[in-house]
């Protein structure tokens, strides 16, 4: 999802740690490495390991490199992944990409971190590195109920969370300030806003009020 890349990379900016330039530092090695990862891509896990192994093999060397796993293949693996690949410092599923500075001091001290356990996703206070000065995503609704035979979505992503309405309204509103033409509300089930809320709410309200 494009959204999960970018309120990584704004939280790592937000601790002073900046991209490389693929042009500008082609000799330079990475401190640290994000593997933001899908499940639903074909052979998803054996890519994911295959990419892991040049960065693991810099750690056994001795290099100081911290590698980090996001994503829908982190929260599939979990511990597993650790178990295989030993230099990976921490295994983070896609619920937890917005408190990823929460566990830079634990893997700063030498440890090693796995956040896959189902949990209330709080609202986002890090702002995303945004892709696009024009087009911007904003999400609403995280998860899925509905455990279809074919989709790993509901096991991957975790139970429908509806964002509250007030937190979206705010952050289009600065959206819309900033200059932006173009927003796309995001959800996995995105037409199921507001069924988990108390009181419920509609898809069709949040748009009506998003829209005025």
């Amino acid at each position: 999802r494009p959204l999960d890349p970018e309120r990584i990379e704004g939280q790592l900016q937000s601790l002073g740690i900046r991209p490389l330039d693929p042009e500008q530092d082609k000799s330079i090695d990475p401190d640290v490495v994000v593997l933001n990862t899908c499940s639903i891509r074909e052979h998803a896990e054996s890519k994911v390991y295959s990419y892991l192994g040049p960065y693991a093999k810099r750690k056994r060397e001795g290099e100081d490199v911290a590698i980090i796993v996001a994503g829908c293949v982190a929260q599939q693996e979990g511990e597993a992944l650790l178990r295989r690949v030993p230099e990976v410092d921490l295994v983070m599923g896609p619920q937890y990409a917005n408190r990823l500075s929460d566990f830079f001091d634990d893997i700063a001290n030498g440890n090693q971190v796995v956040a896959t356990e189902a949990t209330h996703i709080m609202e986002d206070s890090s702002k995303p590195r945004r892709q696009s000065k024009v087009c911007a995503w904003v999400n609403v609704i995280y998860g899925c109920n509905e455990r279809c035979a074919f989709c790993i979505v509901p096991t991957t992503r975790g139970v429908e969370q509806s964002r509250p309405l007030e937190s979206i309204v705010q952050e289009v509103e600065e959206l819309v300030d900033q200059g932006y033409k173009e927003v796309t509300l995001l959800g996995q089930n995105i037409d199921a806003y507001g069924r988990d809320m108390i009181p419920k709410r509609k898809f069709s309200d949040l748009l009506r009020i998003v829209g005025s």
